[in-house]
C-alpha cells in the first residue's frame, strides 16, 4: 500500500485530490492533507510516508523547499510536484530537488495514476529486499550468542519496538498464512522466519510496546488458522534496542517451550507468566541418577535402566525443566551409556537415528521427550545385550584359553574385558554364571593346579622356585595360599605325593 500525504494551500484542490486518489484502488491510502509544507514538516516524525504530492506556490515553505528539505531528512519519501505554472524553470528546479514527476493542473488522471502505480511497484521492490536483507540479519541476530556490534549496528528496524512471538508446531502453514495478512495490512509491519523445521520467530514491530492485549491476539488467530493441531505460542517482551533482539527470542521461546508440560492442544504464555525456575536451574538433575545408572548398565539390567531415566523425567517435570536441560542430561545419559559400552557408539550409527537435540526440540510433550529417548535407547541395548548372548560363550573360552596360556602374567579385567569386547563388569558377571568362580578365583585354581602337578612331576624344584614359576614369586604369600586351597603346605603336599 502507497502512503501518500497531499500538500496544496487550496483545501478544495487537495481534498479533491485525496478522495480521486482514494476511490482509484485500495492500493492507494492518503494518510493526511496539509495546506504548506511546515504542517507537514511538524507532523512528519508521526507519520509513515511514502509519496508526497505538492503545490509548488504555497505560504511559510512552498514546494521546492519542500522537497529540498525532505530529501535531506527524509530521502525514502517520493516527492511529486504540480503546478499550474508551465515555465521550464519550474520543472527543472523540481526534477533537480528529486522530484519523481513534475504534474500540471489541472490534474491529468491518466499521468497521475501511472506516476503512482509506478512507485507502488518501485515501493514494492524496494521493500521486499529491505525485507530480505533484514530477515537474513534477524536471523543471525536471533541464534549467535554474542552478535558482533557491527552486526547490530547494521540492522535497521522500521519503527522503535519489537515484540518475538516464537510458534512451534508440526505444520505451521496456519501461522504463516496469518503473519502474510498481517504483512499485507500495512498498519502491522512484521518479519516471519523459519528458525529450524517447525518453529518459526515472528518479529512484530510497533511505535510503542505492545498492550497484554495485543501480545494475546496472535493465539486465538493462529489457533483458529490451525484447528485439530498442537501448537505452541510463546511472547517476549516488548523491546526498543536491536540489541536485544536475542534476549526476546530467548524469552519467547522459553514461553513457548513450557507447552511441553501443557495437555492442551493450544499453549500461549508471555514471559511474565512462567513461575521462576527451581532450584534445578543451578543444579545437576543427571548427578543422582548417575550411580544406579551405570549399575544397571554394566550389568545390561535394560528394565532397571528404563526406570533410572523414568525418575530423571519425573525430576523434569516437578521442576519444569526447559528443552535445553532436558538436552544437556540426556548427552550426559548418552555419555554414561558410551563410556559403559563400548558398542554403544558403533550400534547408535548403524541404526541411524537423529541427533539427540533435533529430535527433543520436535517434540511437543515432555511424555513425547520420555518415550522416544528411551525407545531410541532401549533398542540399542537390546541390540547390544542380543550380541552379547551370541559371543558369551566363545568369549567366556577365549578368556579360559588366555589364562591357560598365561597364568604366570597377571590377569588385568580391564584388559581381559578389552579382548572379548566387554565391558569389564558384564565379563566378571558372565565368566561367574558360565564357570561357578570369579575370574580371580578362576586363576588361583589354574596356577594351584599347575603347581601340584610340579610338586608331584618336578622332584628337583625348590618349593619357591615352583611358586615363582605359577606366578607367585613370594614363598610365603605361595604357601599360606596353597595351604588355604588345598588343606596343606607345598611341603607337605610333596611328601604324600612320593610316598
Amino acid at each position: 500500500m502507497l502512503r501518500i500525504v497531499i500538500v496544496d494551500d487550496e483545501v478544495l484542490i487537495r481534498e479533491g485530490l485525496a478522495r480521486m486518489i482514494s476511490k482509484e484502488s485500495s492500493t492507494f491510502c492518503v494518510v493526511g492533507t496539509y495546506a504548506d509544507g511546515k504542517q507537514l514538516l511538524d507532523e512528519l516524525p508521526s507519520l509513515q510516508v511514502d509519496a508526497v504530492i505538492t503545490d509548488i506556490r504555497m505560504p511559510q515553505i512552498d514546494g521546492l523547499e519542500l522537497i529540498k528539505r525532505l530529501k535531506a531528512s527524509h530521502p525514502q519519501i517520493r516527492t511529486l510536484l504540480m503546478s499550474g505554472f508551465t515555465e521550464f524553470n519550474y520543472a527543472r528546479e523540481a526534477i533537480r530537488s528529486s522530484a519523481v514527476d513534475y504534474l500540471l493542473k489541472p490534474i491529468n488522471k491518466e499521468q497521475l495514476f501511472e506516476v503512482l502505480y509506478s512507485l507502488e511497484q518501485e515501493r514494492k521492490q524496494q521493500q521486499d529486499k529491505e525485507n530480505r536483507q533484514r530477515a537474513g540479519l534477524l536471523l543471525s541476530l536471533l541464534q549467535i550468542q554474542e552478535p558482533a556490534a557491527a552486526l547490530i549496528g547494521g540492522i535497521l528496524l522500521p519503527l522503535p519496538y519489537f515484540t518475538v512471538t516464537v510458534v512451534k508446531g508440526g505444520r505451521l502453514e496456519g501461522a504463516i498464512a496469518y503473519a502474510d495478512r498481517l504483512r499485507a495490512d500495512q498498519r502491522i509491519i512484521s518479519d516471519l522466519l523459519e528458525v529450524h523445521k517447525g518453529l518459526l520467530a515472528w518479529v512484530r514491530y510497533s511505535p510503542e510496546p505492545l498492550t497484554p492485549a495485543e501480545r494475546r491476539e496472535p493465539a486465538g488467530e493462529i489457533g483458529a488458522a490451525c484447528p485439530q493441531q498442537r501448537l505452541h505460542l510463546g511472547v517476549s517482551r516488548s523491546y526498543d534496542d536491536p540489541a536485544r533482539l536475542r534476549t526476546a527470542y530467548l524469552e519467547a521461546k522459553l514461553a513457548c517451550d513450557a507447552g511441553i508440560y501443557n495437555p492442551q492442544p493450544l499453549h500461549y504464555a508471555t514471559i511474565e507468566e512462567l513461575k521462576p525456575a527451581g532450584h534445578m536451574a543451578s543444579a545437576d538433575p543427571f548427578l543422582p541418577v548417575r550411580g544406579p545408572l551405570i549399575h544397571e548398565l554394566q550389568i545390561l539390567n535394560i528394565s532397571g535402566v528404563r526406570e533410572w531415566i523414568h525418575r530423571l523425567f519425573c525430576a523434569f517435570e516437578a521442576e519444569q525443566a526447559d528443552p535445553e536441560l532436558i538436552i544437556r542430561c540426556l548427552q550426559q545419559v548418552e555419555e554414561t551409556v558410551r563410556n559403559e559400552l563400548k558398542e554403544f557408539e558403533e550400534t547408535h550409527r548403524q541404526q541411524s537415528r537423529p541427533r539427540l537435540e533435533e529430535s527433543v526440540r520436535a517434540c511437543m510433550s515432555l511424555g513425547e521427550i520420555e518415550e522416544l529417548f528411551t525407545s531410541t535407547l532401549t533398542a540399542v541395548l537390546e541390540d547390544i545385550r542380543t550380541r552379547r548372548l551370541e559371543l558369551s560363550g566363545t568369549a567366556v573360552e577365549t578368556v579360559k584359553r588366555w589364562i591357560a596360556a598365561n597364568y604366570k602374567q597377571h590377569a588385568d579385567l580391564n584388559m581381559l574385558a578389552g579382548m572379548v569386547f566387554l565391558t569389564p563388569s558384564y565379563l566378571s558377571k558372565l565368566f561367574k554364571q558360565e564357570t561357578g568362580l570369579t575370574l580371580t578365583d578362576y586363576v588361583i585354581e589354574i596356577r594351584i593346579r599347575t603347581a601340584k602337578q610340579l610338586l608331584k612331576n618336578a622332584p628337583d624344584l625348590k618349593v619357591h622356585e615352583i611358586g615363582t614359576e605359577v606366578g607367585y614369586p613370594d614363598p610365603a604369600y605361595f604357601n599360606k595360599l596353597f595351604k588355604k586351597t588345598v588343606g596343606v603346605t607345598p611341603n607337605e603336599y610333596k611328601r604324600i605325593s612320593h610316598v
